[in-house]
């Protein structure tokens, strides 16, 4: 019997030398009640439905061409105890330095078995011990935990009337994402904005050079021009590291 959250499929292998287009026949019998008329199958598995409480007699046998094979084995069955229960289903969320779980079963299997149900789950992050709470809740929320590590989460319904349990598998998220450190970014705009200004400098001075603005003194000018001149040829001279021309110098010689 292979019985799954209350799904239930008796399986079983045709007996050696059973020849193509045999058929089955399924006895069940629940304790203290009169058997019903057999199931037939051609295939070798069917999905059964049985009540939930109270013991089932399961038994096959095979039939062709009018012949009875011998009843098999009889198979015990009790769903309230023998069915397998899980895995849940888990969904996980980061929230800063905590992890939100939310667990799920079938719904059969929560209602028939509401508060007899307890919860384990199981944490465990790399280079660490295994740790694990029991809780009742479907909704839980591990906290003090270490911002933008990951975690992996396991969850496995305990139940007293039914040991029959399957855990989830293991799921993994991060409890947040790690955020940059601001300091690189502010020296980064920083940066670039100096080498905005620095260009934009350049620019202008490049600009003033190649229009005449800057040392470019052929004739004679008036005393007030010479004046003007001789102040924007000494600018460059420091900023761009070249001599003063002739005409300044004579510029100079004449203020001075």
């Amino acid at each position: 019997m292979n019985s799954v959250n209350f799904h239930h499929v008796l399986r079983w292998d045709p007996g050696p030398g059973s020849p193509p287009g045999t058929s089955y026949l399924i006895f069940k019998r629940m304790k203290g009640r009169k058997p019903k008329e057999p199931q037939k199958s051609t295939k070798t598995s069917l999905t059964l439905k049985l009540k939930n409480e109270g013991w089932y007699y399961l038994n096959v046998q095979a039939s062709y061409n009018q012949t009875l094979s011998p009843m098999s084995s009889t198979v015990t069955f009790n769903a309230y105890e023998n069915t397998k229960i899980g895995p849940p289903k888990l969904s996980l969320a980061g929230c800063g330095n905590c992890i939100h779980i939310n667990i799920s079963l079938p719904k059969v299997v929560q209602d028939f078995y509401k508060d007899l149900l307890v919860f384990r789950v199981s944490l465990k992050k790399p280079n660490e011990p295994l740790k694990a709470i029991e809780t009742r809740n479907k909704s839980v929320t591990l906290e003090l935990l270490q911002k933008g590590q990951e975690y992996c989460v396991q969850v496995e319904a305990k139940c007293a009337a039914n040991l029959n349990t399957e855990p989830s598998a293991w799921t993994c998220t991060f409890t947040s994402i790690v955020e940059p450190r601001r300091v690189g970014v502010v020296v980064g705009i920083a940066a670039a904005l100096l080498l905005v200004v620095i260009s934009l400098l350049v620019s202008f001075m490049l600009c003033l050079y190649y229009t005449g603005f800057i040392c470019k003194l052929k004739e004679t000018l008036p005393r007030p021009l010479i004046v003007r001149d001789v102040c924007i040829c000494f600018f460059k001279s420091i900023f761009l590291n070249e001599s003063l021309c002739v005409h300044n110098k004579r510029a100079l010689e004449v203020l001075v």
